[in-house]
């Protein structure tokens, strides 16, 4: 399971991967620039499309719709036209809270919509895991992060992971079909100083959660009992996100960040800010879309 560096992007902040199993595509952000790229395995295309907006990108979610995505960032969530980098305002849960970004997100398997905020400065507690039912309404799951970071949920959909980075620990929520109140939560997992800071999740078909280690130069698979079954070590310090894609979904797409990196880390990792895969053996599976209406 060695990491290869598939599109030496050079992001300032890579994140959010995202596969589109019917362009048969990888897609993902630079938070910071803004802009959106687009990988195809098969044809190992390419591209960039500049974002429209003049603040930091939180996440994408898909929608069902070819190249219409959600799109989080400093004013809440819009829809995202990937050929032009146009972006058109949908939802702002936080109603222009101040001092507060929309970060991380992802769709549950029911196709509803998961976005966490986050307190700008990352000290604060004072981010919010909302969450959008069917029914248009939105509720507060869980508060209190300076950074939100996630979700991620088991293939059944009963239980909600989340990352609370600055807390350095992953959180587990039980899950019930109709309701969006996440209960019993706890901790899953605690990182130790050496590894880091836990950023973005994946599920695979097994029912183990992928974490992505900011400043861990790593990736691990922890078993659904929260146990570490498998080390996957980049040579980059700064892991952001994950996803499950290619024709079979068992290969892990791994987004990573230059950002302010000390310019001798930097020198040491000069692929940081590049898009890696990994052959992980184990099949993914594909996010639920959210339905516009």
């Amino acid at each position: 399971m060695t990491p290869i560096l598939k599109v030496d992007a050079r992001d300032k902040l890579g994140e959010s991967a995202l596969w589109d199993p019917t362009a048969k595509a990888l897609w993902w952000l630079d938070l910071t620039e803004p802009k959106l790229h687009r990988f195809d395995p098969q044809t190992e295309d390419h591209r960039v499309t500049g974002i429209e907006i003049d603040g930091k990108l939180g996440m994408i979610a898909p929608t069902g719709q070819p190249g219409i995505f959600l799109l989080a960032h400093h004013r809440g969530i819009s829809t995202l036209d990937a050929k032009t980098g146009r972006h058109s305002p949908l939802f702002d849960p936080e109603r222009g809270r101040d001092g507060i970004i929309f970060n991380d997100g992802k769709t549950d398997r029911q196709g509803r919509l998961w976005s966490g905020t986050s307190d700008a400065g990352e000290t604060l507690p004072r981010g919010i895991m909302h969450v959008r039912d069917h029914d248009g309404s939105w509720h507060i799951a869980d508060s209190g992060f300076p950074v939100s970071n996630g979700p991620a949920f088991s293939p059944d959909g009963s239980v909600l992971y989340v990352s609370d980075s600055v807390g350095r620990q992953i959180l587990a929520y039980d899950l019930a079909p109709n309701d969006v109140r996440p209960r019993r939560r706890r901790v899953f997992a605690v990182m130790q100083p050496d590894e880091g800071y836990p950023d973005g999740l994946a599920v695979d078909s097994q029912g183990c959660l992928w974490c992505c280690h900011w400043d861990g130069w790593r990736v691990t698979r922890f078993t659904p009992e929260g146990k570490r079954d498998r080390v996957i070590l980049l040579p980059v310090p700064r892991i952001t996100a994950c996803a499950f894609g290619g024709g079979d979904l068992k290969t892990l797409y791994i987004t990573t960040a230059a950002q302010d990196l000390d310019p001798a880390v930097l020198a040491a990792a000069p692929q940081s800010g590049g898009l890696f895969a990994v052959e992980a053996g184990v099949t993914g599976l594909v996010e639920t879309p959210f339905a516009l209406t």
